[in-house]
């Protein structure tokens, strides 16, 4: 599994500074997605010590949020799994463009989880017509928390 590049954002995991890891090779490939060039298969590779230094480097981020990788969901939860022991004091998400939690992962190595293709008709999380789910993982129950993103609504 490979990464293109990092982003420190604000707006993906409501309330947390997050290192967002860009991961290329998308199978997905959604119409109307705006990072085309993550469908190709380019990038360095994101190992335990590759992604050791991106976390060490990017002092003050509270979540680490894996953006992609649904080619490999093993090995995304590997990592996870490694964030979760090495840094227990950060939060790790997961954007996956699948409709439904793969059956590579475990639930307890990850604290979000965004699922759903990217539909430009129904628009992103922002959006209150997205088909796009953003949960909060609480054990083995996932809380829906995409009305946060919606202007007007009440968060949960």
């Amino acid at each position: 599994m490979k990464y293109v590049d990092t982003r420190i954002v604000f707006a993906e995991v409501p309330d947390e500074v997050t290192l967002a890891i860009n991961i290329s090779n998308c199978p997905i490939r959604c119409k109307g997605c705006h990072s085309q060039h993550l469908w190709k298969d380019i990038g360095e590779p994101l190992t335990e010590s590759s992604l050791s230094l991106l976390i060490e480097k990017n002092i003050g981020i509270t979540c680490v949020c894996f953006m992609g990788g649904d080619m490999e969901p093993d090995e995304v939860n590997r990592l996870a799994g490694y964030v979760r022991q090495s840094y227990p004091h950060l939060k790790i998400g997961w954007y996956s463009g699948q409709e439904w939690f793969s059956i590579f992962a475990e639930y307890k190595n990850f604290d979000y989880l965004k699922l759903g293709p990217y539909i430009k008709k129904l628009g992103g999380l922002t959006s209150s017509k997205t088909n796009q789910r953003l949960y909060k993982v609480d054990g083995y129950v996932l809380k829906n928390i995409t009305n946060c993103f919606w202007k007007g609504h009440d968060k949960q």
